[in-house]
């Protein structure tokens, strides 16, 4: 299970800096092959991994599938909120996504911490 928790907060630490470069390379507004993979393969991955870390499930593989799931669900509904509300600023909404899905990772992080025995 500590090996587990340890891949976990390895997933996070790794995910949140997928959500650095993508806010970073949006922000900065460069236009580059690595900004669409980055956006990619943060669409694809991170927000769902960021909410599904919150589940117990015991295989790593189940993890991932039910996060790029998520993801990818999470994705169509922001879409359509887009759509819907005639604001269609996918950047702005990126952006929002991103700094969502950070904090949840965030808190993963330090919730996943290894306790310091005295």
């Amino acid at each position: 299970m500590a090996e587990q928790l340890r891949i976990r907060r390895i997933t996070a630490y790794c995910l949140l800096g997928v959500c650095f470069v993508t806010a970073l390379l949006i922000v900065l507004n460069l236009h580059t092959p690595v900004r669409t993979i980055a956006v990619l393969l943060f669409t694809g991955t991170a927000p769902g991994w960021a909410l599904i870390s919150y589940v117990n499930v015991r295989h790593l593989s189940v993890t991932w599938i039910g996060a790029v799931g998520l993801s990818l669900s999470v994705g169509l509904v922001v879409s359509q909120a887009l759509v819907l509300t005639h604001a269609w600023h996918p950047e702005a909404a990126v952006l929002g996504l991103v700094f969502a899905t950070a904090a949840l990772l965030a808190h993963h992080v330090l919730r996943s911490r290894p306790r310091s025995v005295p």
